[in-house]
C-alpha cells in the first residue's frame, strides 16, 4: 500500500476510565493525524431543544479551561502546522485534527481540554446561535438539504432520524440563554464521557511515548456510560410502499428507488453490498443504464449511496431521468427489477464475485491519494462496531465468497421494501416540509404496479457484464532510464509537441497520459464554445458504455474542455493504456454526432447552465471573477442565449473548423520505457495529419491599480454576498510570494473578527486566487442579514487597519512563514499528483519544473520589512488592481459610480488591456 498508515499493524487499548483507543506507529511520517468519535449525534437531541448536539460541538470551540478565547483551539493548532474541525452526524460527533509529526505533545493536551473542560460563555452562546442560524439560512436553496428534511419527515416519526438536526435561533429561543447553557452542560457531562468515546492517532511518536501522552490527557476523563443506541425501526410499513413527490428548486427529473435494509455495510468479510452496487450500477453494453439510455429514459445511474447507521441502511438506486423517462417510470422500475432478477439467479456465479474481489484487490494494493486525517475519522467511529482483530483486516479484506449471504443480502431487494422518490418541476404536491419550504406528497404505491414488480418479465436487451478483458493477470515495473526523471521533449514540430518522464519514485505499475487541442474555433466566440460543449456531451456519452469495462479495471479517461480548445486525459495501469488513448483519440477525431445527439446534448447545456444560475452566491461570484479575468472562459448567462439558438449545422461546421487547424502539446509519465513512449508519439502525431495551429493564449485581464472596479451578480438567492479581489502587478516569484504570505496573515484575522465577532454571515474567508498562473488574493462574506455596503465597509476597514498595523504580525511571522514553506515543498503524494504538477508545468512553461521550490526559497529569503512595504503599498493602492464582485440577495445594491462598473462582460473583455 502506498499510503503511510499500516493499519493492519495498529496497536490496541483501552485505559482503566473505558476509553478505547487504536494507534498507528507512522516513522516515515512528519504529520501526526488524531480523531475522536463520540457517541453524540443529533440522535441524542431532547426533543423539544432539536439541535442541540449540533450547538454542542461548536460551542466546545469557543473556549475551554486552557485556551479561554473563542476559536483559540483553531489558532494554537495552525501555529503547530496543523488544521482542527469537526462534524455532528446522526449517531456520532466527530472532532479531528492534523499537526506538525512531533507537535501532538503539545497538541494533544489543548484537544483534550477542549473536550473535557468546555467554558460555555454566555457571549459565545449567543454568537454560535447567529452562526448555526447564518448555516441554516445558507442552505435554505440547498436541494439536498430540502430532499433531507422531506425524508426526515416520511420516515417513522418514532424513530430520532426523523429530528431537526442542525437547529435555528427559532428552535433555541424556545429557551433563554441560561436554560441553553444548563442543557449544553448536561448533555455536556452524559455524553462526553470516557466509555463513550473512541480515539484514533496515527503518529511518528514512538507507540510507549503516545500511550503515555494519552493516559496523561485522557486518563482524567469521568468514566460514565455507553450511550443507549437500541431505536425504534427506522420504516414501519406505513412508510414503505410510498411514493414520494418532491418539487425541487433546479431543474432536475430524478427517481431514487430506496431499499430498506439492515446494517449490511458492517458485513466487511463478504461485502455484499460492494457486490450489487457494482453489478446495479455497471455502465457497459447491455447494463442497465445503457438500456435505459437506449430507450432515451436515463441519463445517469447511481447505485448504492443512501442514508446508513449501525443498525440501518438505505440502498438507492437513483436515476437521472429524461422527460420521456419521468413519463415511462414504470418501465424503468420494471427494468430495474429485471436487472436485479438477473443479479438473483447468477448469485452462484462465483467468477463474479471473484473478479470483483480482484479488482477490490488491485484498488487496494495501488490505492492512490489516501487521506490520512479520513482514515483515523473512520477508524475512530468503527471502534464503536468492530473488534480490535476486525479492525485490522478493514481495509485489507478484499471480499470472500458466500452465496448464502448475497442470496440473503439480495432477498431485501424486493418491491413490497421500497420507496419512491420523483424529484422533478411540476409534479403534484399537497404539503410544505418544515424549516425549508420545500413542496412535497406522499401517496401509495400502485399494487398491480408492485405486483408486476415482484414478477418481472426478462428483458433480452439486459445482460450482466461479461469478463473484463482489460484486467491483466500481472503487473510489470520497467527499468528506470538515465535523464528521464523529469519530462524529455520528444518531438516539437512547430504544431506539435510531445513530453515523455519516468516514474522513478512511486514504483507504481500506472501513469498518465495527457493530450490537449488548442483550437481557436472552439474558443474564441460564444458561439464556439456552446458548440464545444455540445459535442464534447455528445462524445463522452458515445463513449460511456464502450469503455466502462476500463473504467473499472482501473484505466480511467476524461476529455474535458479548458480555455483554448479541450484535452484528453488517461490514467492508470500502463498495460493497454496506450492502446486505450489510442482508441479514444480515433473517436476525439472522427466523431460526429447526429442530430438527435445534438438536441439531446443541447437540452442537456442548456438546463446545466440554468442550474448554475442557481449556484449559491459565493460561487456564482468565483466564477464570475475566472469569466472576468481570464480572456477565454465564458460565463453561463451568456453563454445560455448563444446555446439556445445555436443549429445542428454550426455545431458540425465548428467542429469541422476546430479539426482543420489546431495544435497539440502531448506529456506522457509513469511506467513505460522511452521506446513505448516514441512509438506512441509516432502513432499520435500520424493520427492527428491536419494539424497547422499554433499555441493559443492564456490571457489575464490587466486590472487598474488605484481603484476598484465594480460588478454585480444577479442571483436568485437572499443573501448577499461580496468577493474583494486584488491582482497582483506580475507573476514574478516576489509578487506571488508575497500574495501567498498576506493571505496567510490575514485569513484567520478576517474570520475571527467579521464571522465570530462581528456575525457578518456563515461563509467568511480568505484565498490565494492565481488565475493562469497569475497571483492574487480574494476575500469574501456571505451573509443572510447585511446588505453589500455593509460587507464591503467592513472587509475594507479591516484591510486597511491590518494592513497598516502590519508591524503586529512581526512575531506570527516566523510561523506563517514555516508552514508556507512546508506547503511549498510538499512532496507529490501519489504518480497522478505528480504527473498532473508537471504537465500544469509544461503549460506554463515552468520548464525548470520547480516552481514550487522557487518559491519556498523566495519566501525563505523574505524578509518582513519587504511584506510591511507590500502592506503599506496596498494601503494606498499604488500596487494591486482591485474588482468587486457583489450579489444583492433581498438588500439594496452596492453603490457605485458608473465609470467603475461593469455592465457588459463581452465589452469589458474587449477594452480591458491584457497581462
Amino acid at each position: 500500500m502506498n499510503n503511510i498508515i499500516n493499519l493492519e499493524n495498529a496497536h490496541h487499548f483501552t485505559l482503566p476510565n473505558g476509553l478505547g483507543v487504536m494507534l498507528c506507529h507512522t516513522p516515515e511520517a512528519n504529520e501526526s493525524f488524531i480523531s475522536m468519535a463520540v457517541r453524540a449525534g443529533h440522535f441524542y437531541d431532547p426533543d423539544d431543544c432539536q439541535g442541540l448536539a449540533h450547538l454542542l460541538e461548536h460551542m466546545l470551540f469557543m473556549g475551554s479551561r486552557h485556551l479561554p478565547k473563542p476559536n483559540a483551539i483553531n489558532g494554537f493548532i495552525e501555529q503547530h502546522g496543523g488544521t482542527i474541525n469537526a462534524w455532528t452526524g446522526t449517531e456520532y460527533a466527530n472532532y479531528h485534527y492534523s499537526c506538525s509529526g512531533d507537535a501532538i505533545a503539545q497538541t494533544l493536551p489543548a484537544f483534550a481540554d477542549m473536550l473535557r473542560q468546555p467554558l460555555f460563555e454566555e457571549d459565545a452562546l449567543t454568537n454560535e446561535i447567529k452562526n448555526i442560524h447564518a448555516e441554516f439560512e445558507f442552505k435554505k436553496k440547498d436541494d439536498l438539504r430540502r430532499l433531507y428534511q422531506i425524508h426526515k419527515e416520511t420516515c417513522n416519526p418514532e424513530h430520532p432520524f426523523a429530528k431537526f438536526s442542525v437547529g435555528n435561533s427559532d428552535t433555541f429561543s424556545k429557551h433563554d440563554c441560561a436554560e441553553l447553557k444548563r442543557r449544553l452542560k448536561a448533555l455536556h457531562q452524559t455524553l462526553y464521557c470516557a466509555r463513550n468515546m473512541r480515539l484514533c492517532v496515527a503518529s511518528p511518536m514512538p507507540i510507549p511515548q503516545l500511550e503515555a501522552l494519552i493516559t496523561q490527557c485522557f486518563g482524567s476523563l469521568i468514566q460514565g456510560e455507553l450511550a443507549n443506541d437500541r431505536w425504534p425501526p427506522l420504516y414501519t410499513e406505513n412508510e414503505l410502499g410510498i411514493q414520494i413527490n418532491i418539487n425541487p428548486l433546479q431543474s432536475a427529473r430524478r427517481m431514487i428507488v430506496t431499499f430498506a435494509l439492515p446494517a449490511l455495510q458492517n458485513d466487511y468479510v463478504t461485502k455484499p453490498l460492494n457486490y450489487i452496487s457494482h453489478l446495479i450500477g455497471d455502465e457497459g453494453e447491455g447494463s442497465l443504464l445503457a438500456y435505459l439510455k437506449e430507450q432515451d429514459w436515463a441519463l445517469n445511474l447511481i447505485a448504492g449511496s443512501g442514508i446508513e447507521g449501525d443498525s440501518f441502511k438505505d440502498f438507492n438506486v437513483s436515476f437521472q431521468l429524461t422527460q420521456e423517462g419521468l413519463e415511462n417510470k414504470a418501465l424503468v422500475l420494471e427494468a430495474l427489477f429485471s436487472y436485479i432478477e438477473l443479479i438473483k439467479k447468477a448469485a452462484s456465479e462465483e467468477w463474479r464475485f471473484h473478479e470483483k474481489s480482484q479488482l477490490n484487490a488491485l484498488a487496494l494494493e495501488y490505492e492512490e491519494n489516501v487521506k490520512p486525517l479520513g482514515l483515523v475519522i473512520e477508524y475512530a467511529q468503527h471502534q464503536f462496531i468492530f473488534d480490535k482483530h476486525e479492525l485490522n483486516l478493514l481495509r485489507s479484506t478484499i471480499g470472500s465468497y458466500n452465496e448464502g449471504i448475497l442470496e440473503n443480502a439480495l432477498s431485501y431487494f424486493t418491491p413490497d421494501n421500497i420507496r419512491l422518490k420523483i424529484i422533478a418541476k411540476g409534479v403534484k404536491t399537497t404539503k410544505t416540509c418544515a424549516f425549508y419550504e420545500a413542496e412535497y406528497e406522499i401517496e401509495q404505491i400502485d399494487q398491480n404496479l408492485l405486483r408486476s414488480l415482484a414478477s418481472p418479465k426478462p428483458n433480452p436487451a439486459l445482460a450482466l457484464p461479461p469478463p473484463n478483458p482489460y484486467l491483466a493477470s500481472e503487473y510489470k515495473l520497467i527499468l528506470p532510464e538515465f535523464g528521464f526523471n523529469i519530462p524529455n521533449k520528444l518531438l516539437d514540430d512547430g504544431d506539435f509537441r510531445f513530453w515523455f518522464a519516468q516514474d522513478q519514485q512511486f514504483h507504481s505499475p500506472k501513469g498518465d497520459i495527457y493530450i490537449s487541442f488548442d483550437t481557436s474555433y472552439f474558443s474564441d466566440s460564444l458561439l464556439s464554445v456552446a458548440a464545444k460543449r455540445i459535442w464534447l456531451g455528445a462524445l463522452n456519452d458515445h463513449l460511456q458504455a464502450k469503455y466502462y469495462r476500463a473504467e473499472i479495471a482501473g484505466l480511467h479517461y476524461r476529455i474535458y474542455g479548458h480555455q483554448a480548445g479541450f484535452t484528453l486525459h488517461t490514467r492508470g495501469f500502463t498495460n493497454q493504456q496506450t492502446l486505450l488513448a489510442s482508441q479514444l483519440l480515433d473517436a476525439v477525431v472522427n466523431f460526429i454526432p447526429d442530430e438527435k445527439a445534438f438536441e439531446h446534448h443541447k437540452a442537456l447545456q442548456i438546463q446545466s447552465l440554468h442550474n448554475s444560475l442557481l449556484n449559491k452566491p459565493t460561487n456564482r461570484l468565483f466564477s464570475r471573477l475566472s469569466v472576468l479575468i481570464q480572456r477565454n472562459t465564458q460565463a453561463p448567462v451568456e453563454l445560455l442565449d448563444v446555446i439556445d439558438d445555436i443549429s445542428y449545422e454550426q455545431m458540425l461546421s465548428c467542429r469541422a473548423q476546430a479539426f482543420k487547424q489546431y495544435f497539440i502539446e502531448a506529456f506522457m509519465h509513469g511506467n513505460w520505457t522511452s521506446d513505448e513512449a516514441k512509438h506512441f508519439s509516432s502513432i499520435l502525431r500520424e493520427r492527428c495529419g491536419e494539424r497547422g495551429g499554433a499555441p493559443l493564449s492564456r490571457a489575464v485581464s490587466k486590472l487598474p491599480v488605484g481603484g476598484a472596479l465594480y460588478h454585480e451578480v444577479v442571483c436568485n438567492h437572499d443573501d448577499s454576498a461580496v468577493v474583494l479581489y486584488l491582482q497582483a502587478p506580475s507573476p514574478s516569484l516576489t509578487d506571488t510570494a508575497l500574495c501567498m504570505v498576506l493571505e496567510q496573515m490575514l485569513a484567520a484575522p478576517f474570520f475571527n473578527a467579521l464571522r465570530t465577532e462581528k456575525q457578518l454571515g456563515y461563509i467568511v474567508g480568505t484565498g490565494y486566487v492565481p488565475h493562469n498562473q497569475h497571483p492574487g488574493m480574494a476575500f469574501y462574506i456571505q451573509s443572510p442579514q447585511c446588505e453589500p455596503k455593509v460587507l464591503l465597509e467592513a472587509m475594507t476597514t479591516f484591510l486597511f487597519q491590518q494592513l497598516n498595523e502590519i508591524e503586529f504580525y512581526r512575531f506570527y511571522w516566523p510561523t506563517i512563514q514555516q508552514n508556507l514553506i512546508k506547503q511549498l515543498e510538499e512532496r507529490d503524494l501519489t504518480l497522478s499528483m505528480k504527473s498532473q504538477r508537471l504537465w500544469v508545468s509544461l503549460g506554463t512553461q515552468d520548464l525548470g519544473f520547480n516552481r514550487n521550490t522557487k518559491l519556498a526559497e523566495r519566501v525563505k529569503a523574505l524578509s518582513f520589512e519587504e511584506i510591511q512595504e507590500f502592506a503599506q503599498q496596498l494601503a494606498k493602492r499604488e500596487r494591486c488592481g482591485e474588482l468587486v464582485l457583489f450579489s444583492r440577495g433581498k438588500f439594496d445594491a452596492l453603490p457605485t459610480s458608473e465609470k467603475r462598473t461593469i455592465n457588459s462582460i463581452s465589452q469589458f473583455k474587449q477594452e480591458i488591456p491584457y497581462y
